[in-house]
């Protein structure tokens, strides 16, 4: 009975070696967009409830979801008192 040929081995015939420059987050540089030039990401995972009742008063209202949370974050920080 012929041995059994290693499965490794045979990929190994068919598998390209790998690129000679791995690329990376700090090899790869993307343009700024514009629209997002001074801006700063703010997020939280929130339940579900809170996604939905934004998208439905944004819906209502015709203000987009961020000039929305833009607007709450400016009560809050009023109301606690926090420097803008």
């Amino acid at each position: 009975m012929a041995k059994r040929a290693n499965l490794a081995n045979l990929l190994d015939d068919v598998t390209p070696p790998p690129a000679t420059q791995a690329v990376t987050p700090e090899t790869v540089k993307t343009p700024p967009i514009p629209s997002r030039e001074g801006m700063n990401l703010v997020g939280a995972h929130l339940p579900a409830k809170y996604g939905k009742a934004m998208r439905l008063l944004a819906a209502e209202t015709g203000v987009s979801q961020r000039e929305l949370f833009q607007e709450a974050l400016d009560m809050l920080f009023v109301k606690k008192g926090a420097r803008l």
